[in-house]
C-alpha cells in the first residue's frame, strides 16, 4: 500500500512539471511581454491617467451644460384666509443651458412655466400659467478678470498633463530595461553555473582518480579526502546558484504574470556580442562632453515642471484677492390668466407663450458682488513656497541625475573595461598555470594542496569577470533609463 502512494505521488509531481509549458526567454520576448498585461504596465498607466484626469475635469468646467427640472404639488389644505390662495395643484418646469468661458464669464439662459389651481372665496383659478425667458450673465471683474485665473488653472493643469505623458514613456521605457537587466542578471548566473560545472567534472575526474591511486598504494586517504572536499565545496556553489535562479526566476514571475505557469529556459544568446553593443554604446555617449539633452524627454519633463510652476504661483498670488463679480439677469414674462365673467379665471401654456410677443414683459436687473477675505495671507505664502519648494525639488533633482548620470557613465565604464579587461589577462594566466600544475601534480612535483588552490584560483577569477560585465550591463542600463533615447543598438530592444 505504502509503494502504491509513493508510485502515485511521484507520478503525480512528474506530470505535474511536464505539464507546465517551456518558455524559451530572450530579450526580444521580454520587451514583447512587457507589453501585455502586467502590474508595472498598469501602474505607469494609472499614475499617467491621474493627472490627465485632472486635466479633463478642469477642461469639463468650461463645457456646455443643460439642466431641466419638473415639480408637481398637489395639497388639501384650506387657506387660513380665505382671500389668500392655496395653490393646488401647482406645476413648474424650467431648461436651460449654461456654459462657463475661460474669459472669466458665465452664461446661462432658460425656459421656465408655471402653472397652477386654486378655488377662493372670490373665484376660481384653473390653469392660470406664467412662462419666463431668462439670460444671466456673471463677470468676474477683479480675481478672474479676462480669464487670468482660470487660464492659469488650465495651463497649470494642462502643463502637468504633458509632463505626465513624457513621464510615462520615460517609465515604460524604464520598465523594459528593468526586464532586460534581470534577463542578463539570469545570463550572468547560467555563466555561473555552467563555470562550476565544467569545474565540478573535472573535480570528479580528479577525485575517480585519486581512488584508484590510493587502491594502487600511490596516494593515501589524505588527498582523496582533499578532493572529496572539492567536490562538495563545487556542488555546494552550483546549488547556491540555482538558489540564486529561483530567486530571479520568481522576480520575472512577479514582473510579467504570463510566465508564472511556464517553465522558464534561456534561449540561446552571444554575451560577447552583447558587451561590444555596449562599449559601441558607450563610445557614442563618450563623445558627449555636455549632457545631451537629445537623448531624454527630461528636459521636456523639466520644462513642463517650470510652466507649471509659474502657473501654480500665479493661482497662489490670487487666493487672498478681492472678488468683485458683475451680475446681470435679462428676462420676458408671458401670463396666461383670463376671467370668463362667471368667477373662473382661465389659463394654458400656449397663452403664456403667446403673450411673449403680444405684450411687452420685458425687465432686466445689474449688480454687483464684492467679496473681501481677510486672515488669508499666511495661507497664501504657504502655497507660494510650496509651489516654489516642491517644483524646485523637482526640477533641480532632474537636472541632477541627467548632470551626475552621464558625467559618471563614462568614468565608470572605462574603469570597469579596464578591470574585466585585467581580469581576463588574469584568468588566461591561471589556465596556463593550472596546465602547467596539472602536468607537475601528474609528475609528483607538487601537492594535490597547490593544485586544487590553483583550480579554485582560476574559478574566481572567472567568477569575477562574469559579475564584472554583468555590472557593465547593470550601469548601461542605469544609464538608458535616463536617457531612453540614446540612438545606439543596443538601446533599439
Amino acid at each position: 500500500m505504502n509503494r502504491t502512494i509513493v508510485l502515485a505521488s511521484f507520478l503525480l509531481l512528474s506530470w505535474s512539471a511536464f505539464a507546465q509549458e517551456t518558455f524559451e526567454l530572450s530579450e526580444e520576448k521580454i520587451k514583447n511581454l512587457s507589453l501585455e498585461v502586467s502590474p508595472q504596465w498598469e501602474n505607469i498607466e494609472a499614475a499617467f491617467l491621474v493627472s490627465k484626469n485632472e486635466s479633463l475635469q478642469l477642461e469639463d468646467r468650461f463645457k456646455p451644460v443643460v439642466f431641466g427640472e419638473a415639480n408637481y404639488a398637489e395639497t388639501r389644505e384650506r387657506a387660513i384666509i380665505q382671500f389668500i390662495p392655496i395653490w393646488s395643484p401647482a406645476k413648474t418646469a424650467q431648461v436651460g443651458v449654461r456654459q462657463n468661458f475661460k474669459s472669466g464669464v458665465s452664461l446661462s439662459g432658460g425656459l421656465g412655466t408655471d402653472q397652477r389651481s386654486a378655488l377662493t372665496a372670490s373665484g376660481k383659478f384653473k390653469n392660470v400659467s406664467t412662462s419666463v425667458l431668462r439670460l444671466d450673465i456673471e463677470v468676474d471683474l477683479w480675481k478672474d478678470l479676462l480669464g487670468k485665473l482660470s487660464k492659469a488653472q488650465t495651463q497649470s493643469a494642462m502643463f502637468s498633463k504633458e509632463k505626465a505623458e513624457h513621464e510615462k514613456q520615460i517609465q515604460q521605457k524604464s520598465f523594459i530595461l528593468s526586464l532586460r537587466k534581470t534577463y542578463w542578471a539570469l545570463v550572468a548566473n547560467n555563466e555561473l553555473i555552467n563555470i562550476s560545472k565544467n569545474l565540478l567534472n573535472v573535480s570528479k575526474d580528479q577525485l575517480a582518480d585519486s581512488r584508484k591511486r590510493r587502491q594502487a598504494g600511490i596516494t593515501d586517504d589524505g588527498e582523496v579526502a582533499r578532493y572529496e572536499a572539492q567536490v562538495a565545496s563545487r556542488e555546494g556553489n552550483i546549488l547556491y546558484y540555482e538558489y540564486q535562479r529561483e530567486i530571479i526566476f520568481k522576480q520575472l514571475r512577479m514582473l510579467l504574470p504570463n510566465l508564472v505557469n511556464k517553465n522558464i529556459v534561456l534561449q540561446n544568446y552571444d554575451l560577447s556580442v552583447t558587451i561590444s553593443k555596449v562599449l559601441a554604446c558607450t563610445e557614442l555617449i563618450a563623445s558627449k562632453k555636455e549632457v545631451p539633452f537629445d537623448f531624454t524627454q527630461y528636459d521636456e519633463v523639466i520644462e513642463f515642471l517650470s510652466k507649471a510652476q509659474t502657473e501654480q504661483l500665479k493661482l497662489a498670488d490670487a487666493y487672498d484677492q478681492i472678488d468683485l463679480k458683475f451680475v446681470g439677469t435679462a428676462k420676458t414674462t408671458g401670463v396666461s390668466s383670463t376671467n370668463n365673467g362667471n368667477g373662473v379665471t382661465r389659463g394654458s401654456y400656449g397663452d403664456s407663450f403667446d403673450d411673449f410677443q403680444d405684450n411687452n414683459r420685458t425687465g432686466y436687473s445689474v449688480g454687483l458682488n464684492l467679496a473681501i477675505p481677510f486672515g488669508k495671507g499666511e495661507t497664501k505664502n504657504t502655497q507660494e513656497q510650496l509651489a516654489q519648494k516642491r517644483f524646485n525639488a523637482q526640477i533641480d533633482q532632474s537636472k541632477s541625475e541627467l548632470g551626475s548620470t552621464h558625467k559618471q557613465l563614462v568614468k565608470n565604464i572605462q574603469l570597469l573595461t579596464s578591470v574585466i579587461r585585467f581580469q581576463k589577462e588574469n584568468s588566461l594566466a591561471l589556465e596556463k598555470r593550472l596546465r602547467v600544475q596539472n602536468r607537475k601534480f601528474k609528475e609528483a612535483r607538487v601537492s594535490v594542496n597547490d593544485l586544487i588552490m590553483d583550480q579554485d584560483s582560476l574559478l574566481s577569477s572567472s567568477i569575477s569577470v562574469i559579475n564584472s560585465q554583468l555590472e557593465l550591463l547593470n550601469i548601461i542600463f542605469d544609464y538608458l533609463s535616463v536617457f531612453t533615447e540614446t540612438p545606439c543598438e543596443f538601446n533599439r530592444i
